[in-house]
């Protein structure tokens, strides 16, 4: 799992993976709005196989922070 944090005041969209049950989907991705620091839900729990380089991409512009978390 993949902790991310949102470190602006406003909300931040993140290109991820999509969890389709389907096999032949092929490469689906959905759009994950992680709200700001005001809502006091900046936090959100990610799973692995979700990461996308989006995210990476976000995080070296400032946008976020993200942290390995095990269970």
């Amino acid at each position: 799992m993949i902790e991310i944090t949102n470190k602006t005041r406003g909300p931040v969209q993140l290109v991820v993976r999509s969890m389709s049950k389907e096999k032949n989907v092929g490469h689906s991705f959905t759009v994950l709005n992680i709200p700001g620091i005001g809502a006091g839900k900046n936090v959100y729990l990610l799973e692995d196989e979700r990461h996308t380089e989006y995210i990476d991409r976000a995080e070296r512009d400032g946008f976020i922070t993200q942290k390995k978390v095990t269970k």
